[in-house]
């Protein structure tokens, strides 16, 4: 190998091993963000059930596109421009918004009660969530498993107010996320 590949290589490897350290957490004020839109999403099927679809189709598209956004200006303002990463995070989480719209159709054709309906879309964040811990961020995961135990949950018992208290269990998870991502940004002074 000629002393100009082996310096490219090298640079390579160390491009990518300052990448994957920079985003390996995720960024805290997302977490705070995702935190409080589901906690507050989560609980209006039990309160409101009238408004959950109008605002998660407001929340769900706002909060996506500001959290591009966010993402964007963290990644430049870091000085790593990650575009495959970039690509990964915007097709899970755009396949995901797929999923979410494709659980509105047995809704809107009455092929299902409101209350499966409804919990079709946990299953579907739970999945969605538990994902982009294993692939992106691994705090994801934990929020993911809360998801998809109380999909369980809500599916075999039925419980009042499942909603409220998932909704409330992820924003903790999320907040924790976060507040552990904050700590090891100021502790490793990396981000």
């Amino acid at each position: 190998m000629t002393d100009v590949n082996k310096l490219q290589s090298d640079l390579d490897y160390i491009s990518s091993a300052v990448r994957a350290d920079a985003t390996a957490g995720g960024i805290p004020a997302l977490y705070f963000l995702w935190a409080l839109l589901i906690a507050v999403g989560f609980s209006l099927p039990d309160f409101a059930p009238q408004l959950a679809g109008i605002y998660w189709l407001f929340a769900g598209i706002g909060g996506g596109l500001f959290s591009w956004w966010l993402g964007a200006r963290q990644s430049r303002r870091g000085g790593v421009n990650n575009t495959q990463l970039g690509q990964r995070y915007g097709l899970h989480w755009c396949l995901a918004g797929a999923a979410f719209l494709l659980c509105f159709l047995p809704l809107t054709l009455g092929r299902v009660p409101p209350e499966m309906g409804g919990a079709n879309f946990l299953l579907v964040t739970g999945i969605a969530y538990g994902l982009a811990g294993v692939h992106l961020e691994r705090p994801l995961l934990w929020c993911g498993m809360l998801m998809l135990l109380a999909y369980g949950v809500l599916v075999v018992l039925m419980p009042p107010y499942i909603w409220t208290i998932t909704g409330i269990t992820v924003g903790i998870a999320l907040c924790w996320a976060g507040f552990s991502r904050r700590a090891a940004i100021t502790a490793g002074g990396a981000q």
